[in-house]
């Protein structure tokens, strides 16, 4: 039989034949908790929890991960892969007069904790949960496309990017020279070889007709000069049956977009979008206007749109 991680020695059976130390491992195979937690539901001095906990650990049955000045502890990934050690311990569990009364008072510390980090869970600006980071998952989701248009791909081509990841060819469009020039650049450093930037006015693709199943117009209509043109193009390009999905900006009074972000429109209404894609023998699959989440930062609501070529 293959060795396991743990074995039965005399410092294993010294350690697990105290009450006290059996209880630590039966809360601690239920989560992490620090020396505190395990006090108050030990109902025991904190001194006397460290000396149970340093004995385990010696054994290789424990081990810590800090948090600050907190430390919390858990079974030791030994144990765990040591399922006949593992087994006599969990069976001893049951032998414990108070278990029942342990585990809920071990239940009512896990929800305090709860309780505590409740409306704290990071949204998309804060660590770990960069917009770019979620397109980046779900764009691993998305189902297949043979050919995709990104109609304004803007600085670092991120969508286009993440198209590349499920499209077998993708074709990234701008109007700025540097921003294609700088596409080209990182294309090169990451050896993508299936997205083709282009220089291009997004009423003026050149590309022909029916030639994607999937167009992309994220935050670019707002500045068309003539929003229709651009509406009209993007389906022109796009296949029978295919995709267009829109992303902007819903219309506001933000007079200062214009100087500031270059916008040459505040904005859309939503029926205007849908009556100018319906014109294009377009059916609208989804609509719908996304609210801003901060008000601040002047961030504005959305209009989100996937239309279908008929």
């Amino acid at each position: 039989m293959q060795r396991e991680p743990i074995t039965s020695t005399m410092d294993f059976f010294s350690a697990v034949s105290d009450e006290m130390r059996l209880k630590i491992l039966m809360l601690l195979d239920l989560a992490e908790f620090t020396v505190n937690e395990i006090k108050d539901i030990l109902d025991i001095h904190q001194s006397n929890a460290s000396r149970h906990l340093a004995k385990l650990s010696a054994c290789g049955l424990l081990k810590d991960r800090r948090d600050g000045i907190k430390a919390y502890y858990r079974l030791s990934e030994e144990l765990l892969m040591s399922n006949r050690v593992l087994s006599v311990i969990r069976d001893a569990y049951g032998e414990l007069p108070d278990k029942d009364v342990l585990r809920c008072r071990a239940d009512q510390v896990l929800q305090e904790r709860t309780d505590k980090t409740k409306g704290q869970i990071h949204k998309l600006d804060q660590a770990g949960g960069s917009l770019k980071a979620q397109i980046s998952l779900f764009s691993k989701l998305m189902q297949p496309f043979e050919n995709a248009v990104d109609i304004g791909c803007g600085e670092g081509g991120d969508l286009s990017l993440m198209l590349a990841n499920r499209c077998k060819e993708v074709t990234s469009l701008d109007c700025d020279p540097k921003v294609i020039s700088g596409l080209q650049k990182i294309l090169k450093q990451k050896n993508i070889k299936n997205i083709t930037p282009k220089v291009a006015d997004m009423t003026k693709t050149g590309l022909p007709d029916n030639f994607a199943d999937l167009v992309l117009m994220s935050q670019v209509l707002h500045h068309a000069t003539d929003p229709r043109l651009a509406l009209k193009e993007a389906i022109r390009i796009l296949k029978p049956g295919g995709t267009l999905a829109l992303l902007d900006l819903a219309q506001h009074k933000e007079e200062s977009f214009r100087t500031t972000h270059g916008h040459i429109w505040l904005g859309f209404d939503q029926s205007q979008l849908e009556f100018f894609v319906k014109e294009f023998n377009c059916k609208v699959l989804e609509s719908e206007i996304i609210p801003s989440e901060n008000e601040v930062d002047k961030k504005l609501p959305v209009i989100c749109m996937i239309l279908t070529k008929n």
